[in-house]
């Protein structure tokens, strides 16, 4: 790959272990915001979802523009809207109380959702095919990059300087993160067809080593504009792989937000010690990394969507195994770094599955609506485990329960590798636009 594709990896990555960072940051910094404002799990599971709730809204209504206005465009406006959702929660106080914490996970997620969206696109455009799955799943793993890191630098610095500090860190970054050089997407240029698209292009093929074109590809899109992005998304087999990424999504995110957010909080209460939270989360962010990259190197030898099933019923088995154990330490670190291996694949492979299932002109709002969807079990997950666990459910029955929808998860990938299996080998099968012999 040229130097041009290798920046836009290592950017789009960068701008991934920021939203790692954001989205983790209420997983090591809640017990000290429990103990600051005293209030309820259910309380508390209510800012942990609000970074939910706006994630939702940032891919499935804002991340759809950037199909019409440019991703790169949308992706610097992510950035900023990051930065200013984490400008909002050092104001929160007891007099205020948690709304303003819940507002600024709410703005800060609209912004997580819509990067994500932009961001994925993008990267697989610019990733060669030979390390596509390899370069997804590190994708992936960024995620519990920037949560490990939060957890190892920022989580022990809680108890002296204040919760308030994680996220003074998060503005600062996002604040710099906004000016990243991440390149346009080379098949929006294409596929858009505005005025000056062909000197645009031909500007990005120039630093990627490729010859000029005379004259733009023909498009792929040209139902997109008959029928319009969301028509597209929403009907006929496109709609039919759109309801199957969902329903696996939402059974996924449930799953994983409920270990994301609970598994800490839930050793360092039940060992009354708040600094045991950042060790549980460093123990799932290596974990999922970890994971990812096994997941990445397999993939590029067995088909993704047959190699993510077998993982996710692993998955199952030791998200429910973390339960049982209980929280007795160092047994606990060890049981969530196991279950966190196999649970963080399953972010890859959709990371990895979903932009391929849409036309270029289409690719945004599909990957945001099928991500955004999902919010909704990530949503529901802290707050209606928080509810679970003021109900007295104990930490053996909560995982076990909030393990299983995994397996729907992985059910649904099934289904689509039959189904895409079937109609890859179809006389009717459609060609691959003329720019996608430069990219994944």
């Amino acid at each position: 790959m040229s130097g041009l594709q290798v920046r836009a990896i290592v950017i789009a990555i960068a701008l991934v272990v920021l939203d790692g960072y954001d989205v983790s940051l209420t997983s090591f910094s809640a017990p000290y915001i429990e103990r600051g404002f005293g209030v309820s799990k259910a309380e508390l599971g209510l800012v942990m979802s609000g970074a939910l709730i706006g994630m939702l809204v940032g891919s499935i209504i804002v991340a759809p523009l950037a199909d019409r206005f440019g991703r790169r465009r949308m992706g610097v406006m992510a950035t900023v809207t990051i930065a200013a959702g984490m400008f909002i929660g050092p104001f929160a106080s007891q007099d205020t109380g948690t709304w303003p914490l819940v507002v600024s996970r709410i703005v800060t997620g609209v912004g997580v959702g819509c990067l994500v969206a932009v961001v994925g696109v993008i990267l697989s455009e610019y990733t060669g095919k030979r390390v596509y799955a390899l370069v997804m799943a590190v994708y992936a793993a960024a995620i519990n990059i920037g949560g490990l890191l939060g957890s190892m630098i920022v989580g022990p610095m809680l108890d002296a300087r204040g919760w308030q500090f994680g996220w003074w860190i998060g503005f600062a970054l996002s604040a710099v993160a906004a000016y990243a050089l991440l390149p346009e997407s080379l098949v929006w240029l294409s596929e858009g067809r505005r005025a000056d698209s062909l000197q645009r292009l031909n500007a990005l093929l120039a630093k990627m080593r490729r010859p000029a074109l005379t004259a733009l590809p023909e498009t792929d899109s040209t139902g997109v504009r008959a029928k319009g992005t969301l028509r597209t998304v929403f009907t006929g087999r496109t709609g039919f792989y759109t309801l199957l990424m969902s329903v696996g999504y939402v059974a996924y995110m449930l799953s994983f937000y409920f270990m994301t957010n609970w598994a800490p909080s839930s050793v360092a209460s039940a060992n009354d010690n708040p600094a045991l939270a950042p060790q549980l989360v460093t123990a799932f962010s290596i974990g999922g990394i970890l994971g990812n990259v096994l997941f990445g190197f397999l993939g590029g030898r067995i088909n993704i969507r047959f190699l993510a099933p077998v993982f996710l019923v692993l998955a199952t088995v030791t998200l429910s195994l973390f339960g049982i154990v209980g929280s007795g330490m160092p047994t606990a670190w060890w049981t969530l770094f196991l279950a966190s291996f196999f649970v963080c694949s399953g972010t890859a492979a959709f990371y990895a599955i979903v932009p391929t299932l849409y036309p270029t002109l289409a690719r945004s709002t599909g990957f945001g609506v099928v991500i955004g969807i999902g919010r909704f079990g990530g949503i529901a997950a802290p707050v209606v485990g928080g509810a679970a666990f003021d109900a007295g459910m104990g930490m053996g029955t909560a995982f076990t329960v909030f393990s299983l929808p995994m397996l729907l998860a992985g059910a649904s990938i099934l289904v689509l590798h039959l189904t895409r299996r079937r109609s890859e080998t179809s006389p009717e099968a459609r060609p691959e636009p003329a720019l996608s012999g430069t990219s994944a």
